[in-house]
């Protein structure tokens, strides 16, 4: 049985290239011979699939030894024994720890020979079975990372660095199909042109367009030896080999039942690699593992699209509940869509970041959902409060905040913004009297803007009260109920005439 991968042999001396033709090659293996060690390198790095490199250690022009050292550059996994006759045993093992794996003495009998080979095609599976543990647990854990990651954009990004480091790639990029299903646009890149970056490319058209259209991988070693290729994208001419792969959505076996016949699945992106460090060429290889990598990712980012519409399904339940609470008044009809869009505002005077704002808009439609649980005949009264239905308005915070905490997409902070909102600076609020740095940046925002829109709309017991008398309570009450920068933000707010009960729809954006 011919053993896979190839022997070279390196003598000065054609009787021991013969005579070690003959022995490997009874053996079943494909051997290679060559006279000098030059000869030898060009041999390595014309041709792969060499694993073993026997080589004399006296020869002219190259010694042995310095022919390991040589080998191992242009073929780094081979794996030399050396050979040697009238050097003396210490100059063997020089050359073992010159980075040679075994040596033979001349004459070498049969057994000996059979032993080193067998001894260093051993060590080769073990080197490969070590290797590709390696390989399988690094895809592993990126799988592993890749579903834990619930942000398409955190996600999209990930899998790019991920799929460069894995094939040692400098450039790529990752690009998800439009809503249309008709082109292609970069969500995340590593070395790509701003222009290019900005560029949507219509399924069909270019590399991308055409691995899209087509739901196949390429490889290409050398564009400039596929002229039909390099037609398709002279973007590519600077990186000669690259790897195009698409990302497939799986279709469930229902709608394998309804897609009409002939119809392909939709293709969620299509993951782009080139320049391999050091000039290289990438390979079936590190297509196998882009393969993987985007299987991996194709399911990913399906979830994760998943997911969040069935948390914006979830979240329009949830608005429509507050929403239909408040209707019921027509005093606070609104009330949490303004408190929503004040907030806003100020946060964004405060120089607050995008994520808080984002959560400011999310907790300050939900603050008030917890008066589900107060009757109507309390919420409505016109009159003044029995304490007894004053303790049941101050429950409401924490009823909102138990009704939203199984809800798993919404963060401590959006439910500190509901459960917190009546909270003051100076510690005498409700429900669980905070105070100063306990409350959050975000809480301190919204309990002005309730406070705000409180007194600036009518209640069944009094009237709006005017602006002059709002500035008024809001400069009173800063440092006790109120944080004073933010008192101060919706003070200057006001008098600039930019919050109004009536907000401009660009406001509530």
């Amino acid at each position: 049985m011919v053993s896979a991968g190839k022997i070279l042999v390196v003598d000065d001396e054609a009787v021991i290239r013969d005579l070690m033709t003959d022995i490997l090659a009874g053996e079943g293996f494909a051997v290679e011979t060559c006279a000098s060690g030059p000869a030898a390198l060009h041999l390595l790095n014309d041709e792969g699939g060499f694993i073993l490199l026997f080589t004399d250690i006296m020869m002219p022009e190259m010694d042995g030894i310095e022919l390991i050292r040589e080998a191992r550059k242009v073929a780094p996994s081979v794996i030399p024994i050396v050979m040697t006759g009238y050097a003396t045993l210490e100059t063997a093992r020089a050359a073992v720890k010159e980075g040679a794996y075994d040596y033979v003495l001349k004459p070498f009998s049969l057994s000996e020979i059979k032993l080193a080979v067998s001894n260093a095609f051993e060590r080769h599976r073990l080197s490969n079975e070590v290797a590709r543990l390696r390989e399988i647990t690094q895809l592993f854990n990126i799988s592993e990372a890749i579903a834990r990651i619930h942000d398409e954009e955190r996600l999209v990004n990930f899998v790019l660095r991920a799929a460069l480091e894995r094939v040692g790639a400098e450039r790529g990029s990752l690009m998800l199909t439009t809503p249309d299903g008709q082109g292609l646009e970069i969500a995340a890149s590593v070395g790509v042109p701003e222009d290019a970056a900005k560029t949507v490319v219509k399924v069909g058209t270019g590399i991308s367009g055409w691995v899209a259209q087509n739901i196949k991988p390429l490889l290409v070693e050398d564009i400039q030896k596929i002229p039909e290729v390099a037609e398709i994208s002279r973007r590519l001419e600077r990186d000669p080999s690259f790897i195009s792969v698409p990302l497939e959505r799986k279709p469930s076996s229902q709608e394998h039942e309804l897609r009409a016949v002939g119809e392909q699945p939709r293709v969620l992106a299509v993951l782009n690699v080139s320049r391999k460090k050091e000039g290289g060429q990438f390979t079936e290889g590190d297509l196998k593992t882009l393969s993987i990598v985007a299987n991996h990712a194709a399911v990913a980012i399906e979830n994760v699209r998943l997911i969040n519409d069935l948390e914006q399904a979830h979240l329009a339940t949830l608005q429509s509940m507050a929403l239909l609470l408040e209707a019921k008044d027509p005093y606070t009809h609104g009330h949490s869509q303004r408190v929503r869009d004040y907030s806003v505002i100020a946060a964004r005077r405060l120089g607050m970041s995008d994520r808080d704002i984002e959560t400011l808009r999310l907790g300050a439609a939900l603050h008030d959902i917890g008066k589900i649980g107060v009757k109507d005949a309390v919420l409505n009264k016109e009159g003044p409060l029995t304490p007894e239905e004053w303790e049941m308005i101050k429950r409401h915070p924490v009823i909102g905040y138990d009704v939203l905490v199984p809800v798993q997409f919404l963060t401590p902070e959006h439910l500190a913004l509901v459960r917190s909102h009546h909270e003051r600076v100076d510690g005498k609020g409700y429900p669980d009297g905070l105070q100063g740095d306990q409350l959050s940046p975000l809480v301190r925002v919204i309990a002005v803007a309730d406070a705000y829109d409180a007194m600036s709309s009518g209640r069944a017991y009094r009237k709006v009260m005017p602006n002059e008398r709002i500035v008024g309570e809001l400069k009173r009450c800063s440092g006790s109920q109120f944080d004073p920068k933010v008192a101060q933000t919706f003070v200057a707010l006001v008098e600039a005439g930019q919050l109004r009960r009536s907000l401009p729809a660009a406001a509530a954006v």
